[in-house]
Order: structure tokens, then sequence, then C-alpha cells
């Protein structure tokens, strides 16, 4: 809101200094409860509050972001001098007030004078947030750029976002809640011209379920499409900032994998595809720490299996003795904070059809001892989970921390890594498999669900995704290649087996016109001698 305009100011500057004292604290209420109604954030009201504050004080709050040159942008000269000398006795000519464009120093209408022993703490802070300044002809507007940036790339990154409050009934978004938590953070790193720092724990191994959930211990078209997300996130960072975005991935295999009974080979056999996978498909935006690293126990090598290996069992160690929650304190969090206790669902769900082929499922007198027993794993992986948050808080306190785990939004934004056409939270790579439709779309699906209405697809012997059965591209087995690409394209190739500039026959070039015309993204046909004939028409 743009206090030149507003006429509860202009009548309080009429009634004079002795009025204006005796409303003011009322005045400020009124103004933070509009401000809440116009920007309809949370996070904007603690902006407009602290900009309130610091005049209030004369200074900027104490915080390490706060540069000598902003210092003096918001603390004209006139105005520290005479909020020094108590603002007694000097000729009013312009005031200093807040508005959405930043802070604006504003010509006077009166002179005026503050009393010389204001009463009370509150009725002097409540006086000084109109001070007596240096006269100016016209408003000057000191422009606060980095917090302008540090906005619009939270922006970008909210889009990304989807959380439990996300729409109302309309429909319509009511944003990220959590935004204005990592205001400072941001504009930090653009000050520093550094490029924006998010982290993700994520990641871990594939799911001990290789009967229902998925394919194999490797990252497949899954992960592949959830690195290539989180890569474009950070190029459109760089729409609106030049030094874009990195996403560092915090890998959490080592965290639970005994707990689940998952070897660490695995974990580590996952971690380093996942790095390869990115490498190979140019996510340059992509980084990887593994809780050693985040610990400080590289100490310049290159990681190797062997020396990963080496050092899981001190690793879990060190996390638990200077991080470690205990299990009192993990239950009081889920009695009061909504988002642990989704989490926590979470784990109960996933963990009920990981260990379902698991021995202590065969193990289990009962299906009601099955579930305690799940419960409990259930208890110690939330251990672990905030032993590793409180680790990554103190490493890398000025991250933008994401999740892929459903939330209100409030202290992280929750990323769904595979968009979905239903919109649903889609499951995580490493729990699921993805399912490619005729038209395009992807769904996260357990294996079982989907076996007899799709085919499995390889890549290099390794499974990759399971594909809807359709003749319109089940003739491809000896003639072509059909390769998903993010986020929603299709790409068609010859086999390697082919020679070079190999004709498609009619019926093929026909149904690849009807695929195009049935699909909600775009295709590419590249590589045969008549590729050109597929579109040259237009699709049938």
């Amino acid at each position: 809101m743009d206090l030149l305009h507003d006429p509860m100011h202009r009548q309080a500057s009429a009634r004079g200094s002795t009025s204006l004292l005796k409303d003011s604290s009322s005045y400020i209420s009124r103004l933070e409860t509009r401000l809440m109604l116009v920007e309809g954030r949370l996070s904007e009201l603690l902006n407009w509050r602290n900009a309130i504050a610091s005049a209030a004080t004369g200074r900027l709050p104490d915080t390490p972001t706060t540069s000598p040159k902003e210092k003096t942008m918001l603390e004209p000269q006139g105005a520290i001098d005479a909020h020094k000398e108590g603002v007694q006795g000097t000729a009013a000519t312009s005031v200093v007030r807040m508005s959405s464009k930043g802070i604006i120093q504003e010509p006077a209408v009166l002179d005026m004078k503050l009393p010389e022993n204001p009463k009370g703490k509150e009725e002097k802070r409540a006086a000084a947030c109109i001070k007596v300044i240096e006269v100016k002809a016209e408003p000057v507007i000191f422009d606060d750029v980095s917090t302008k940036v540090a906005y619009d790339i939270l922006n970008v990154i909210g889009k990304y976002g989807q959380h439990l409050h996300s729409s109302s009934e309309s429909g319509e978004s009511e944003g990220w809640l959590g935004k204005g938590t990592f205001v400072q953070r941001v504009r930090s790193q653009v000050e520093k011209n550094e490029p924006i720092r998010m982290i993700l724990p994520a990641f871990p191994w594939k799911s001990i379920n290789k009967v229902d959930k998925v394919t194999g211990i490797l990252p497949d078209l899954g992960e592949l499409l959830s690195l290539a997300r989180l890569n474009q996130l950070c190029e459109d960072v760089r729409k609106v900032y030049h030094m874009g975005g990195e996403v560092t991935i915090a890998t959490d295999g080592l965290v639970f994998d005994d707990i689940i009974g998952i070897p660490d080979e695995d974990t580590w056999a996952y971690s380093a595809a996942l790095m390869t996978m990115a490498a190979e498909n140019g996510f340059n935006n992509i980084k990887l720490l593994r809780v050693m690293d985040l610990l400080g126990l590289m100490t310049g090598q290159t990681m190797t299996s062997e020396i990963y290996m080496s050092l899981t069992a001190a690793s879990r160690t060190m996390l638990l003795n200077q991080y470690g929650r205990t299990e009192e304190e993990v239950r009081e969090m889920m009695q009061t904070d909504n988002d642990t206790l989704l989490t926590y669902r979470g784990f109960i769900r996933f963990l009920e059809t990981d260990l379902k082929y698991s021995p202590m499922a065969k193990q289990a007198p009962s299906g009601t001892q099955f579930r305690k027993c799940v419960k409990k794993v259930a208890t110690n992986m939330m251990i672990r989970a905030e032993s590793f948050t409180k680790l990554i808080q103190a490493k890398c306190p000025e991250y933008v921390r994401l999740s892929i785990h459903p939330s209100s939004g409030t202290v992280k934004l929750s990323v769904p890594l595979i968009v979905q056409e239903d919109g649903e939270f889609p499951k995580t790579p490493w729990h699921s498999s993805v399912a490619l439709a005729l038209d395009g779309s992807y769904r996260t699906v357990h294996a079982k669900d989907v076996r007899d209405t799709h085919t499995l697809i390889y890549h290099n012997d390794q499974p990759l995704f399971y594909r809807e059965k359709s003749e319109l591209w089940d003739w491809e087995d000896n003639i072509a290649v059909f390769k998903p690409q993010y986020p929603n394209a299709l790409l068609v190739y010859p086999r390697a087996n082919l020679d070079r500039n190999s004709l498609l026959e009619a019926e093929h070039i026909a149904k690849l016109q009807q695929l195009a015309k049935i699909r909600k993204g775009p295709m590419e046909v590249v590589g045969f001698g008549n590729s050109a004939d597929v579109f040259a028409r237009g699709p049938a």
C-alpha cells in the first residue's frame, strides 16, 4: 500500500503532534491489518513489519546480509540526526514512508514537532515512525533491488511446488506460505553474485521390494525425469537472475539402508549411477552430497566405492552422536508439527509395501504384529530423518530447503519430481515405476499394477519404464526407438542395427501420424531416410 495516498495519514498529520502520538499505535495496527489483506501472504507482512521497525529505531535490523550501501539508503543522514536529537524543534518538510515500491521520502504538508520527552517506550517508538528530514521537492524512492530480485527468484522456485493448502475452493492457488522464510537467504546470494543454492534430501536407493514396486536397483526413467525437472528449475531461475540456480541432492540412502535391509553396495551403486545419468544428460545444475561429505569426513579425495564403504559405519555413528534426535523429541515433534506427522505417516505407508517380502514380514506371526513392526521401523526412520535434517540445517543454513514429502510449505518447498496428469502428488521414483501413456502423460505406479497393460522397456539391458500397449508403437522392436524426453516430448529414431537412412514403411508412417495426433506433447522423428514424410502433410 502506498502511504502517500492514505487518507488516515493525512488526517493524522493535520491533527498535530499530540494527536499523532496518541493515534500512532492504533494507526500502525490498522496499517498492519491492511497490509495483510493487500499482500495476502505472511512473508509480505513480515517484510513490512521489519521495514516499520527499521524506521522506528533509526537503523536496519542486525543481519549479516545488510551492506553499508543499503544502510545508507535506508538511513538518510537527516533522519539519523533528527532521531539522535529527539526530533524536537525541527521544521518538518518531509517524512519517511513505506510503500510497496520501497522506502519513500515524502514532502510533508505541515511543520510539526515531537514532544521532548514522549511518555513510555511504546509512545517513543510510535512517534519515531514519522521522522523529520531534509526537504525535498519530490518523493524519492530508495529502491532495494536485491530484495526485488530475491522475490522474483522465489516466485520462480515456488511455481515448482505443490502443497496441501495450495488450492482454494475456487481452484486458485494460495501461494507458498514459507516464501518469506527464504527471502534473506536468497537476497544474500544475489548480493554475492552467486547461484541460488537449493538442497533436497532425496534419492536414497531403489525400494527393497523388487516384486511389486520397482524393476531393479539402478535409476530409471523416473530418476531421469526428476533430475531433468530439477535442472530446469535452475534454468528457469536464470531467466530472472543471471547466475541461475543450483540444486544439491543430499542423498540419504546411508541414513536409512541398514534399518530397511538394503546393502550399502546397492546404495553406492544407485548414487553413482544417478550422477552418471546427470552428467550424461548435461544436467550441470545438479550436485550431490553424501552423509560423509556433510560431516566433513572427505578430505579432498575423489569418492570411490572403496572409500564410501569404509566410511558408512563411521558416518552413521557420527550423525547420531552429533545430531541425533531422541525418540521423545521426535514424538513431540509429531504431536506439535503437522508436517512431521505427515512424513511419519508417509513412512508407514511405503514401509508396509517395501517390507512385504522382507524377513521381518515372514517372521511376524500376524498382520497386526507386522504393522506394529512397521510402525517401529517408521519411528526409527523419523529419528534418523530428523537427525539428518538437523545436520543439513547446520551445514547448509543459507540454502533454500526443498522436499519430496507433501507438506504445508511453511518451512520448505514440497516439489513433485514427476508431474502427473491427474495433478496428484506423485510417488517418488525410488518407490515406484514410471508408466508412459499413449498420450504422453506419466504416472508413478507400482510395477505390479501395470504389468498386464504395459510393456517393460529396456535400455542398455536395464529396465527403464513401462509403456502402454498399443499397435501404434509396438511395431518398433527391430526398427525404431521411442524415447520419452522431459517434460513430455517423444523422440523416434532408428535402432543401431539399421542401415543409415533406412526408410519407414507406409504403415509405420501412418501409425506415427496417428500417434502424433493422440499425444499431448511434441513428437519428433529423425534419422530415417524419409523422416520428413511423417509430418509432410501434418499429423493424419
